[in-house]
C-alpha cells in the first residue's frame, strides 16, 4: 500500500472515529414502568414516548411540572437532562444543572390510580402539600396539619363563597404549610390567580432590590466593563485598581436551554477573555491586581457553572459540594490562579443555590466574604404540581446531605455569615 493511501485511510478513520464520537447512537429505550424512589416518579415508555407521573402517598398523577416535561422523545434533549443509559431494567439521565445522575428502576406496572386526575379540592391540595414536604425531608406537626385540613374543609363546604375568594383563601393555607415546613426553597406558583409566594424572610424590600438590580445592570451596561453569555457576566479592571467579575447567574449562559454544554462552553470562552486582560493589567501595572466578585443579586443556577467558575479563579481537586455522596466538580481551563491576588466576594440575602456553593467555594479558595448573611438554600430543588394545577417547589435533600468541598455540612436555612457585614444601602444602593 502507498503511503498516499495509508494516510488517506487513516485520516478516514480518523474522521469516523470523531464523528462516532461526537454523535453516539441513540439509546434504545424499552417499553414499561420505571421508578424512581428519590425523585418520586414514575416514567411510562410506549414507542420512545415517555410520559411522567409524579407520586405522593396518596395521590399519582401525570404531570407537567418538575423533573422532566410531561411528554418527551428519546430523540429529544429530555428537559434539563440527558440520557447516559438506558437498560431492560433502568433508566439512568444526567441532571445538566449539576451532573447528578438519575436513576429511574423497572416496575411490574403503574399503579391503576395513576392514570386519572385526582379530586380537584382544597382538602387534597393540603394533603398533597403536606405528603411532599414529607417525602422531602421537610414534615410538619401532626397538630398543624389537622388545623390547614380543617381550614380545608371549611372552604369545600363554603358553596356560597365567591371562587376566587376561596383561590385566595386556599393559597393562604398553602403558603403558611410551606412556610411551616421551614424549608428556604419552598414556593408556591397559582397563575390562575396570578400569585406567587417563596418563603423567604428579605431584609430589604422587593421594591428596593428590584430597583438596586436594575440600576446595576444600567451601570454596567453603560460601562467600559465587558459583558458574555447574555449578560451573566461581567469583568473589567475598575478605577479602585480592583478588577471586577460580575456573576448575574448560574443559567441561561447559552441561547439553547437554561443548563447545557454550550453554557458551560460560553463561560469557559468568557474566562478566556478574562484570562488575556489580566495578563495586559499586569504586564502595565506591574502588579496582580485583587479580584471584586459581585454575587448580590444571584439567585443561582447551575453547580457544574459554579465549579467551573470556582476553579479556574483557584484550582482544587476538591469537588465544589457534594450532594448526598455525589461529588459535584467541573474543571476546564483557564486557570486564572497566577493571574490575580484572590480579594473580595460580594453577597447578599439573594445570594443562593448555586451562587451559594461558588461563595464558599471561593472562601475555602481564600477568598473573603462581605456583605449580608445569604439565604440559606443550598439545595437542588424539586418541582410539583397539585390537583387543582399549582406548582409547589421545595428542597431536595436534607440538610446533612449538602456537604462543602471539605466536607463540612453547609447552614441550610441559615446561609453563610459574611467575612465583614455591609449596610443594606451599600449592598442595594437605591440611586
Amino acid at each position: 500500500m502507498s503511503a498516499t493511501k495509508w494516510i488517506t485511510l487513516m485520516l478516514s478513520w480518523l474522521l469516523a472515529s470523531c464523528s462516532s464520537s461526537a454523535l453516539p447512537p441513540p439509546l434504545q429505550l424499552s417499553d414499561g414502568v420505571y421508578w424512581s424512589t428519590h425523585y418520586q416518579s414514575y416514567l411510562v415508555v410506549d414507542d420512545d414516548i415517555v410520559t411522567r407521573y409524579q407520586w405522593t402517598p396518596s395521590q399519582c398523577w401525570s404531570a407537567d411540572a418538575g423533573l422532566l416535561p410531561r411528554v418527551f422523545s428519546s430523540a429529544q434533549n429530555p428537559g434539563q437532562h440527558t440520557w447516559i443509559g438506558a437498560g431492560e431494567r433502568t433508566l439512568v439521565l444526567q441532571r445538566l444543572s449539576d451532573g447528578l445522575p438519575v436513576i429511574f428502576t423497572r416496575e411490574p406496572f403503574l399503579p391503576r390510580h395513576c392514570t386519572k386526575p385526582p379530586e380537584n379540592t382544597a382538602v387534597n391540595v393540603v394533603i398533597s402539600v403536606s405528603e411532599i414536604l414529607a417525602q422531602f425531608h421537610h414534615g410538619i406537626s401532626q397538630a398543624a396539619l389537622i388545623r390547614w385540613r380543617s381550614e380545608a374543609e371549611l372552604l369545600d363546604k363554603a358553596v356560597e363563597m365567591p371562587v376566587l375568594d376561596k383561590k385566595l383563601a386556599l393559597f393562604q393555607i398553602v403558603s403558611e404549610v410551606l412556610e411551616d415546613s421551614s424549608d428556604e426553597h419552598a414556593f408556591i406558583l397559582a397563575n390562575d390567580i396570578q400569585r406567587y409566594h417563596r418563603v423567604s424572610d428579605f431584609a430589604v424590600g422587593e421594591s428596593q432590590r428590584k430597583q438596586s438590580r436594575q440600576n446595576l445592570l444600567n451601570q454596567l451596561r453603560q460601562s467600559r466593563l465587558t459583558q458574555g453569555c447574555n449578560e451573566a457576566l461581567w469583568w473589567g479592571l475598575l478605577t479602585t485598581g480592583e478588577y471586577y467579575l460580575g456573576v448575574q447567574r448560574l443559567h441561561l449562559y447559552g441561547t439553547d436551554a437554561s443548563y447545557s454544554e454550550a453554557g458551560q462552553r460560553c463561560l469557559q470562552r468568557s474566562l478566556r477573555a478574562v484570562e488575556e486582560e489580566l495578563k495586559r493589567v499586569i504586564q502595565t501595572r506591574g502588579e496582580k491586581p485583587k479580584l471584586l466578585i459581585d454575587l448580590r443579586f444571584n439567585e443561582g443556577g447551575s453547580l457544574l457553572l459554579a465549579s467551573q467558575l470556582a476553579n479556574s479563579l483557584v484550582s482544587r481537586e476538591e469537588p465544589l459540594t457534594t450532594i448526598r455522596q455525589q461529588a459535584v466538580y467541573e474543571q476546564r481551563s483557564p486557570n486564572l490562579e497566577a493571574l490575580h491576588q484572590q480579594g473580595t466576594v460580594l453577597v447578599t440575602e439573594v445570594t443562593a443555590s448555586a451562587a451559594e456553593h461558588l461563595a464558599q467555594a471561593l472562601r475555602l479558595r481564600g477568598f473573603l466574604l462581605r456583605g449580608q448573611n445569604t439565604r440559606g438554600a443550598f439545595a437542588p430543588t424539586t418541582v410539583k404540581s397539585l390537583p387543582n394545577g399549582w406548582v409547589v417547589g421545595l428542597s431536595m435533600y436534607a440538610p446533612k446531605e449538602m456537604l462543602d468541598g471539605r466536607g463540612t455540612v453547609l447552614p441550610e436555612g441559615v446561609g453563610l455569615t459574611p467575612d465583614e457585614t455591609l449596610s443594606p444601602e451599600i449592598l442595594f444602593p437605591a440611586k
